[in-house]
C-alpha cells in the first residue's frame, strides 16, 4: 500500500506545470524555451539514466532494444502523420495535428518511462523500505523539471490547459501501474526492466530529435533567436542531467550503508 501511496503522490508532480503557466496556460516565448527546454531535459534522461540503466541490464541486447523503440516509434510516427494527412487539408490543420502527434508520441513514451520508474521504485521498497522512499524522493526531484517541460509541449500543441493536465497526468500514473505490477510479478518482472528502459530511451530519443528539434530550429532561424534556443536546451540538458546524476549518486551511497549494516548485522 506504501509503494501505491509513494508513487500516486509523484505521479501528482505531473500538475506542477499548471502553477508554473498560470491560468492562462501560456508563457511568453513556449517555442523559443519551453520546447528546447524539453529537449535538453529528455536527452538528459534518455542519456544519464534510460540508456545506461538498459546497458547494465543486457551489455549485448540493451542496444538492441534502444534501436527497436527508436525504430518502432518512428515507423508508428509515419503512420499517424499520415492518417492526419489524409484527413487534413488545410495546410495549417495539417500543420497542428502533426504537432499534436508529436506531442502524443511523447506521452506515450513518457507513460513507458514512467511505468519502468514504477518498477524501479517497487524494487527498491522490496530490497528495503528506506532506499525505497529515497529512491522515489530521487526520482520526484527529476520528474519536476521534466513534466513541466512536457506540459510545456503540450501547450504549445494546441492543447488547452486542462487537457494538457488531464493528458500529462494519465501519462504520470504510468509509475503507479508500473510499481503495482511490479509488486505482483516480484519475481519474474525485475529481470526484463531494460526491454521497458531501451524501449522507452528509443522513443523519447526520437522524439527530441526528429519530431521536436526541427521545429524548433525552424522557430529560430525565423526569429533569429538560434543561441537563445540552444542556451534553453543547454539548461535542460545540464539541470536535468546533474539532478540524475546526483540522485543516482545519492541512491548509491545510501544502499551501499544499508548493504554494509545488513552484513555487518550478520
Amino acid at each position: 500500500m506504501i509503494v501505491l501511496l509513494t508513487t500516486g503522490v509523484i505521479s501528482l508532480i505531473s500538475l506542477i506545470g499548471v502553477f508554473v503557466f498560470g491560468k492562462s496556460g501560456r508563457i511568453t516565448g513556449t517555442h523559443r524555451f519551453i520546447v528546447p527546454f524539453a529537449i535538453g531535459a529528455f536527452l538528459a534522461v534518455t542519456f544519464f539514466e534510460l540508456i545506461p540503466e538498459t546497458l547494465e541490464g543486457s551489455e549485448l541486447y540493451g542496444s538492441v532494444a534502444i534501436v527497436a523503440g527508436f525504430l518502432f516509434f518512428y515507423f508508428v510516427s509515419n503512420l499517424l502523420h499520415t492518417y492526419h494527412h489524409h484527413h487534413d487539408v488545410d495546410g495549417q490543420h495539417d500543420h497542428c495535428s502533426k504537432t499534436k502527434v508529436s506531442a502524443l508520441m511523447l506521452l506515450w513514451g513518457d507513460a513507458i518511462h514512467n511505468f519502468t520508474d514504477g518498477i524501479v521504485i517497487a524494487t527498491a521498497f522490496i530490497v528495503n523500505p528506506t532506499v525505497g522512499f529515497v529512491t522515489a524522493f530521487g526520482v520526484a526531484l527529476h520528474e519536476i523539471p521534466q513534466e513541466i517541460a512536457e506540459y510545456g509541449v503540450l501547450l504549445s500543441a494546441g492543447y488547452s490547459p486542462k487537457k494538457a493536465a488531464l493528458l500529462n497526468f494519465a501519462s504520470a500514473l504510468g509509475v503507479v501501474v508500473g510499481a503495482g505490477a511490479t509488486m505482483l510479478l516480484a519475481a519474474s518482472f525485475a529481470s526484463f526492466t531494460w526491454v521497458l528502459t531501451g524501449i522507452a530511451a528509443g522513443n523519447l530519443l526520437y522524439v527530441a530529435t526528429s519530431d521536436l528539434l526541427p521545429g524548433v530550429h525552424q522557430e529560430s532561424q525565423k526569429s533569429g533567436a538560434f543561441m537563445k534556443s540552444f542556451i534553453a536546451t543547454l539548461v535542460g540538458v545540464v539541470l536535468v542531467g546533474s539532478l540524475i546524476i546526483y540522485t543516482h549518486t545519492a541512491i548509491g551511497e545510501h544502499h551501499e550503508h544499508v548493504a554494509e549494516e545488513a552484513s555487518h548485522a550478520h
